[in-house]
């Protein structure tokens, strides 16, 4: 009986610990959302817009930095976040009537929805 309570004392604590790193996750997200909100874009450094599970996200992430380029990754998955991709995208007409097309970069001073890594690697250095 000790050790079925023992178990349980130590999963809630396991529980509890996995809770608070989420949370402080979460608020950093949001506060880099928030940065990135009131900031203008920094043409030095590509910003992708995307999902961590988004295979084409994934690919232009590998492939940039194989290229050594400098990129700042917005996770659109967190409210903050896409929250702060729409103000800076509505309008854009990147948009299709099914959402947009991952990733969206913005490089040089446009922005691109789900171009080749090549032209996007090519646009920036020739900004």
């Amino acid at each position: 009986m000790n050790r079925i309570l023992g178990l349980l004392v130590l999963l809630g604590v396991a529980g509890g610990a996995m809770h608070v790193y989420k949370r402080h996750d979460a608020v950093k997200q949001q506060e880099q959302a928030a940065t990135a909100a009131r900031v203008l874009p920094d043409r030095s450094v590509i910003d992708v817009y995307g999902r961590p599970g988004c295979v084409y996200t994934r690919r232009m992430l590998s492939e940039l930095e194989q290229a050594n380029v400098p990129i700042r990754f917005h996770n659109i998955d967190y409210p903050h976040t896409q929250a702060a991709f729409q103000d800076r995208f509505a309008g854009s007409g990147l948009a299709t009537s099914r959402g947009y097309a991952l990733p969206i970069i913005a490089v040089a001073g446009q922005a691109l929805a789900r171009p080749q890594p090549s032209s996007v690697v090519y646009a920036y250095r020739h900004r």
